[in-house]
């Protein structure tokens, strides 16, 4: 695949990305003792674009902080027929597309997850979930607090926040999408900077 790398000249604001369709329908267990356990999730039938869309795949140019062969985490509608390079040597099994710059939200190295201009990662902040009395179980989902997201991650470009501030967003902000990360389902949380209105101040 090494011979792919930056072979592929994006044209306008644009990157080239390789696509392994099977890649979202494995997940790996760790049952310990350096034992793991793989299952094959179903992703076929989900009326949700997010999880049986290309969501991630393999960078093939180089590209702001991330180069050639890292990880990427893409959005589920920028991988469709149109945007398909039709490239004689993309491996068996495989899809290479162009995919705008828009689109391009995460690189991830093992379990890292690097954050690109104008993207960072967080996570959605909850209420205290009240304290049962004594013999009365409580059962509620947590409630979100609205408009606000904690920060995991962030770029080095964007210097109004750290990792760990209360960010202050407009509703609807916090894009939710399933990617595999080290083998692994996991669900991250994109913050594009300019939905960010505000920092709260603790």
């Amino acid at each position: 695949m090494k011979a792919l790398y930056n072979k592929i000249k994006p044209v306008g604001r644009r990157v080239i990305v390789l696509v392994d369709p099977q890649e979202k329908r494995e997940h790996a267990l760790n049952l310990g003792e350096g034992k793991t356990l793989t299952l094959e999730v179903s992703i076929d039938y989900s009326w949700d674009g997010r999880v049986t869309g290309f969501t991630q795949g393999t960078l093939l140019t180089d590209y702001k902080n991330l180069t050639a062969g890292t990880k990427v985490l893409i959005h589920h509608n920028s991988t469709g027929e149109e945007n398909e390079v039709d490239y004689p040597d993309t491996p068996i099994g495989k899809k290479i597309f162009a995919v705008d710059e828009n689109f391009l939200y995460f690189g991830v190295d093992g379990d890292n997850v690097i954050c690109v201009d104008g993207y960072m990662l967080a996570e959605r902040l909850y209420e205290e979930e009240p304290v049962s009395p004594a013999g009365i179980i409580l059962v509620s989902e947590p409630k979100q607090i609205p408009n606000k997201l904690k920060i995991l991650g962030k770029p080095q470009s964007i210097t109004d926040f750290e990792v760990g501030d209360i960010a202050v967003v407009y509703k609807y902000s916090d894009y939710e999408m399933t990617h595999v990360v080290n083998g692994q389902h996991k669900k991250l949380i994109r913050l594009k900077y300019s939905d960010c209105l505000a920092k709260e101040i603790l």
